[in-house]
């Protein structure tokens, strides 16, 4: 995880260097172990090893996403969703093998992005098959719906630096609407 970190590091510094000088250290195993203890979960090594290396990316959407929660974003945002858990759906859905489908939402998916619009992107602890613990999926306030992003974070995290190298990326110098940290702003090119 420190090599992609730094991969992703080293495009930013190139890009917009008040971003780079702005991302959060890593988080102590202390502050893990302590989000972990709210939410009750184990998170998977990848997410344990990504926050390791930062506690956030604040100024940086990541695809058509917004910017990775910092631990203590995670929780909060974990804990208002908390009290919708095991909500049946709001309409009768097949289960896939993929997500779970019986429920409107899972306390054992963890948010680490919000859309800003409800929506988030999760990490999954709560499969219908044990493989697919970890996986990445995508889920939307409207009809309460997820869907699949990558087998994990490392995945997730690949595809965003690989985008970055690739000069996929631009910065908004004033921020724009997205950003309140008085930082540029990092987005995908339209």
């Amino acid at each position: 995880m420190q090599e992609l970190w730094a991969r992703i590091e080293t495009v930013l510094g190139r890009i917009v260097p008040g971003v780079l000088a702005a991302m959060p250290p890593g988080a102590t195993e202390e502050e893990i172990a302590a989000v972990e203890a709210v939410m009750g979960v184990e998170l998977p090594q990848d997410v344990r090893d990504s926050y390791r290396c930062h506690d956030g990316l604040p100024g940086v959407l990541i695809g058509q996403h917004a910017a990775l929660y910092s631990l203590g974003e995670m929780a909060d945002d974990w804990r208002e969703r908390a009290v919708d858990a095991g909500d049946p759906p709001w309409d009768e859905r097949a289960e896939d093998g993929v997500i779970r489908r019986d429920i409107s939402w899972s306390a054992g998916w963890i948010p680490f992005i919000g859309i800003g619009n409800g929506d988030v992107i999760c990490i999954d602890l709560d499969p219908p098959t044990p493989e697919r613990r970890g996986q990445v999926i995508d889920w939307s306030h409207e009809g309460w719906r997820a869907r699949y992003e990558t087998a994990g974070l490392r995945e997730f995290l690949e595809g965003f630096a690989a985008d970055l190298e690739a000069d996929r990326y631009q910065v908004d110098e004033t921020g724009g609407a997205w950003s309140d940290s008085g930082l540029p702003l990092v987005m995908l090119k339209d």
